[in-house]
């Protein structure tokens, strides 16, 4: 792991906000990741005292699980469209919460099936999981002989 003490600069006066340093302190955070590959991060948290090195990897793990999810939710799950069609606040804290709970569920099945393939969960691809759930509801209603919840419940 390395970390350094870095000092940045902007690059254009002009367009500096007058409020804003000409320069000021960072710090960059590299470490290598299980497979070798090297990563890095910036931040300004400069103190090492005070912003121990494995805090701010840990904070920076719980920040990319987090950053993890909002990307399948917006791009697997949403297609990659936000536009919610509510006009009223009501009606966007119930389509959020749809949502919301949409993932949610297609997390917890994809914890199961983990455990059954005996994997860890983190190895189940959530786009993959959501095509599949999609396409077989697809499947689901053109199924003619109107067994719906039981053929859900297979599923």
């Amino acid at each position: 792991m390395i970390c350094l003490l870095i000092c940045l600069y902007h690059r254009k006066r002009e367009r500096r906000p007058p409020n804003l340093p000409e320069t000021w302190r960072a710090r960059f955070i590299a470490y290598q990741k299980p497979k070798g590959e090297i990563k890095g991060f910036v931040t300004s948290l400069v103190d090492p005292t005070r912003y121990p090195l494995d805090k701010l990897l840990n904070i920076y793990w719980q920040r990319w699980e987090i950053e993890e999810g909002y990307g399948e939710l917006k791009q697997a799950q949403l297609q990659s469209k936000v536009t919610l069609r509510s006009q009223f606040t009501e009606g966007v804290r119930q389509e959020l919460w749809g949502v919301l709970i949409a993932y949610n569920l297609v997390r917890l099945e994809m914890v199961a099936i983990a455990k059954e393939a005996e994997v860890a969960p983190t190895r189940i691809s959530f786009s993959a999981a959501i095509s599949l759930i999609d396409t077989q509801l697809m499947w689901l209603a053109l199924s003619p002989d109107g067994k719906l919840p039981a053929k859900l419940k297979q599923m």
